[in-house]
């Protein structure tokens, strides 16, 4: 079974939320942009998905998307606390 989970995971603060959420690996990360998100648009933001979803398929590699994921962090304003 491919492996997807990322070497170091992220915890990331949201708008409103009162602690830090872990991300481990792109199916996560891929919830949390779905769902949670505060910023549904956006080059990164799309981006992310695209990559997250790839790297569940096996097509990319886990840090591509890792690395996808904190760029619609940056374009979002969502910390990145670890």
């Amino acid at each position: 079974m491919l492996s997807v989970a990322w070497d170091n995971a992220l915890a990331i603060l949201l708008p409103g939320m009162p602690r830090a959420i872990e991300i481990k690996d792109p199916r996560n990360a891929m919830f949390v942009l779905a769902e949670r998100w505060p910023v549904t648009y956006g080059r990164a933001f799309q981006r992310a998905l695209a990559f997250c979803a790839k790297a569940l398929e096996g097509k990319c590699s886990p840090s591509r998307a890792r690395l996808a994921f904190l760029a619609a962090a940056r374009e979002a304003d969502v910390a990145v606390v670890r």
